[in-house]
């Protein structure tokens, strides 16, 4: 009987398996920062896209509304709740310029509040959501009106946190309940200051935060009412003299990421020895020459949308304004005021 030999077959020894694996490493460590850096390029893009968006519709509104200028918010008549105690406001549940958006139809996105509910209800799709800020169902979105929500610097993630603005639910007027959660804020000033708020004011931004704890000192009457009556407050489009350097709308947090410091002065902070300004700008890109600082999308009133270093904006200060209090910098054809402009 003929045995019958079958070939032996050649197993790894353990060195060549270390040395695959050693080579597979190689590759992972050489190919991993190249992927993570398209990545984080692919959601810069993308994230310019939804500014885009935004901005196009912000233009379709301001058309719409002959050159009028959307609030980027109004008080409620309450404080978030409650009876309308300020009979002059014509918003009694008050106004949120992306909720406003979404709700009139000029940009498309989902309503993050239900009747009944008692929770937002978040869209990964929201073309107000950065795919580089911090994802609100893991971070409650800010109210947006505090100083608390401002971040020290551009980095800082506080300004990659979403806000809300007003969320009455249910409404005083009876609506369905409706709420936008942006990681992206107008470039705009609380009311108040005559001086800066104003039409001619210093730091006078093209939209305007119109705060009930503001109400008189602008030499408004009662209310909200008085405030919105004030000839000049309303910014119409007639007052953007260069719609290719005027800021519309940046990555931010908070409604007063312009001018987040004492006096409606812009927030500084010294970070590493160095005065930054503009720190709740929200610098969520690439990487700059420092840990504060980094690359910051901003959409301008013409439409298009750039990419800037937020560095270079400490750069561009002008001690020398009315008062003594200093205007907004700018950089890179990035202008912040309806003043600097002209």
């Amino acid at each position: 009987m003929r045995s019958t030999t079958h070939p032996r077959t050649r197993a790894f020894t353990l060195v060549e398996l270390l040395v695959v694996i050693g080579i597979i490493a190689v590759l992972i460590a050489i190919l991993l920062p190249a992927l993570q850096s398209a990545r984080r390029q692919a959601a810069q893009v993308q994230c310019a896209s939804n500014m885009k968006q935004i901005a196009l519709g912000i233009i379709q509104y301001i058309n719409d509304n002959k050159g009028t200028h959307p609030p980027a918010m109004i008080s409620d008549s309450a404080n978030n709740g409650g009876s309308n105690t300020d009979p002059t406001n014509p918003y009694p549940d008050g106004w949120y310029w992306a909720s406003e958006l979404m709700n009139r139809k000029y940009v498309a996105a989902p309503n993050i509040l239900k009747a009944g509910s008692t929770e937002f209800q978040f869209n990964t799709q929201s073309v107000f959501r950065c795919p580089e800020a911090l994802p609100p169902e893991y971070h409650p979105p800010f109210a947006g009106t505090s100083a608390a929500t401002l971040g020290m610097y551009p980095t800082d993630k506080k300004n990659s946190i979403a806000t809300y603005g007003m969320a009455n639910n249910p409404r005083l007027d009876g609506q369905e309940p409706y709420a936008i959660a942006a990681q992206y804020q107008l470039n705009c000033v609380s009311s108040g200051s005559d001086t800066v708020f104003g039409p001619s004011g210093v730091n006078s931004m093209p939209f305007v935060f119109f705060n009930a704890n503001r109400n008189g000192s602008a030499g408004a009457g009662p209310g909200l009412g008085g405030q919105l009556a004030l000839p000049g407050y309303t910014r119409r489009i007639t007052q953007v003299k260069k719609s290719a350097l005027l800021c519309m709308l940046s990555e931010a947090t908070a409604l007063n990421w312009a001018l987040g410091g004492t006096g409606f002065t812009p927030k500084t902070q010294v970070v590493d020895g160095k005065t930054l300004w503009l720190t709740a700008m929200g610098a969520r890109h690439g990487k700059s020459s420092d840990r504060a600082q980094a690359l910051s999308n901003v959409a301008f009133f013409d439409g298009h949308v750039s990419l800037v270093e937020t560095k270079p904006l400490s750069t561009y200060v002008n001690d020398a304004a009315v008062g003594g209090t200093p205007n907004i910098p700018q950089s890179l054809g990035v202008v912040f005021t309806l003043r600097q402009a002209r």
